[in-house]
């Protein structure tokens, strides 16, 4: 599971990355991890695979290589807390007490350092890296640049491809700001494009906040995308926002551990799929959102819960499916990073809608609906049954 801080279903999913990653570490975390090497700002959670994972900061002390091995820091797990829309951990090798929160599409950080302390900023940063050329299930690096704009502000992208969906290429933007003026190991203006392609900034002070905005669009929509509200205030406001939308349950009877346990449970359900709306690079069209993972088994789980709990973000979602079946031809059974990606045994988007509809959930084309139901289960897509559409079909109308 994601582990870190974020708003519901908000774009950015921000938590720790581990040292040691295998296939079990897909959302950049596990229980089990001793060492972190940064904090990445988008992530998937309870999926089978390593993407996203974009974009990673990580407090430093003292003279420390720029390399991720070289940076890593142990932690315990009585230094870390954690909490709807907030973490913190302490890094023991550096000393340094690292919080976060987020906004929608914003980043949170607040860094308490010992002495004077430094941040390095890694634009190659991803989960799911391969060592081997084009590996499938594997994210490969397309293209990364930093520009260090002034003493308050750094910027850039980061172009992935691949991963378990087998996608296009996908770029994050990113705007940093700092509310401390820092030096940095490039020049002002620069833009560094080499092979690591991280700056490392540095403070004279020991409390410092820094804000990322994210965007799929342009380093301007991301530097839009940060909000002029400090640490506390966007902390309590995210608190009081997770309250409102898991008070929808309340539970009788329960013990502390079962009512731990149930809302934990309700919680994860409401990260995903990622509201993108004005975030989508092919198109315009709304509502718009991505990672959906996957389909074929939130159909039957978490489908048919935020349909009765949060109606309005249903029906959106709904939508966006059918936005995506106009603008590509198909609706999806898994996305991410704006590509269709697999499918299992069917086209499970299908029951989502039945669901919606035996519910009454208005604000919904169902005539549309219908038209991208009857093609899921009647146009072969052309050898693309991986990706979408529905796997034998061909045998299937042909043999019954």
């Amino acid at each position: 599971m994601f582990l870190g801080a974020n708003v519901p279903f908000g774009f950015v999913q921000l938590g720790p990355t581990q040292h040691n990653q295998g296939w079990d570490w897909c959302s950049g975390y596990h229980y089990s991890g001793t060492s972190i090497v940064g904090f990445a700002q988008t992530h998937l959670s309870g999926t089978g695979c390593s993407d996203l994972g974009d974009v990673a900061l990580m407090p430093t002390q003292g003279d420390v290589t720029l390399s991720r091995d070289g940076l890593a820091s142990t932690y315990r797990h009585e230094d870390e807390q954690a909490a709807p829309g907030y973490y913190s951990v302490l890094l023991q090798r550096f000393g340094i007490r690292t919080e976060i929160t987020t906004s929608e599409r914003c980043a949170f950080y607040r860094l308490h350092y010992p002495r004077v302390g430094s941040l390095l900023v890694d634009a190659t940063h991803y989960l799911g890296k391969s060592d081997i050329p084009d590996l499938r299930e594997a994210q490969q690096m397309v293209a990364a640049e930093l520009e260090v704009v002034s003493d308050h502000e750094v910027r850039g992208f980061s172009t992935i491809r691949g991963g378990w969906n087998n996608g296009d290429a996908y770029t994050v933007f990113f705007s940093l700001l700092a509310d401390k003026p820092f030096s940095a190991d490039k020049p002002t203006g620069s833009s560094i494009v080499g092979p690591l392609r991280e700056v490392r900034l540095l403070w004279s002070d020991t409390l410092v906040n820094v804000r990322v905005g994210i965007s799929f669009v342009s380093t301007m929509q991301a530097r839009r995308n940060i909000p002029d509200i400090g640490f506390d205030q966007q902390l309590a406001a995210l608190r009081a926002e997770w309250q409102r939308i898991l008070s929808a349950v309340t539970l009788r009877n329960a013990t502390d551990t079962q009512q731990r346990m149930f809302y934990t449970a309700l919680y994860h359900t409401m990260l995903m799929p990622v509201d993108r709306n004005g975030e989508n690079p092919k198109w315009s069209d709304l509502p718009y959102y991505d990672d959906y993972y996957a389909i074929w088994d939130t159909y039957r789980t978490s489908s048919p819960l935020l349909t009765l709990l949060v109606p309005d973000r249903q029906r959106d979602i709904i939508r966006s499916l059918l936005n995506i079946y106009r603008r590509e031809g198909y609706m999806p059974d898994a996305r991410s990073g704006n590509c269709n990606g697999r499918t299992q045994g069917g086209s499970n988007a299908e029951v989502v809608i039945a669901d919606a509809c035996l519910k009454h959930l208005d604000g919904i084309d169902y005539e549309l609906a219908l038209e991208a139901m009857l093609k899921d289960a009647t146009v072969p897509p052309g050898g693309n049954e991986e990706k979408e559409g529905r796997g034998g079909l061909v045998e299937y109308n042909t043999l019954g």
